[in-house]
């Protein structure tokens, strides 16, 4: 499997797993939704990786963002609001250049499912 060698790009990177996409129905639906973050961080990135086992699954821009509780509700409960993105493909030849490959090291690992490159 091909390594990514550098992201020139501003990237937020969104860890998931099958089981997540399998649960929510797509992987844009388990990419989007129900992330404890910086909004304004977020947002300010170029793109949005969608990341399964270190392999870059699809390229997004982020377009939008919103609070919610991660049961869907507006119901404050223990875990409180979470980021919920709009989110875009993003273009042919940027997905052409990441999706399918894997991570620089530096950005695998860790307890944080969020990750940013800046």
């Amino acid at each position: 499997m091909e390594q990514i060698k550098d992201i020139d790009e501003r990237v937020v990177m969104f860890f998931t797993h099958y089981e997540v996409v399998r649960k929510r129905g797509s992987l844009i639906e388990a990419t989007r939704k129900w992330w404890r973050c910086s909004e304004d961080k977020a947002m300010s990135a170029d793109y949005v990786f969608s990341v399964i086992s270190g392999i870059v699954q699809e390229v997004y821009i982020a377009t939008g963002c919103h609070e919610e509780f991660d049961d869907g509700t507006a119901q404050p409960h223990f875990f409180g609001a979470r980021k919920v993105f709009d989110l875009d493909l993003a273009s042919d030849s940027v997905r052409t250049k990441y999706n399918g490959k894997r991570l620089p090291p530096e950005y695998i690992g860790g307890q944080n499912p969020v990750r940013y490159n800046f």
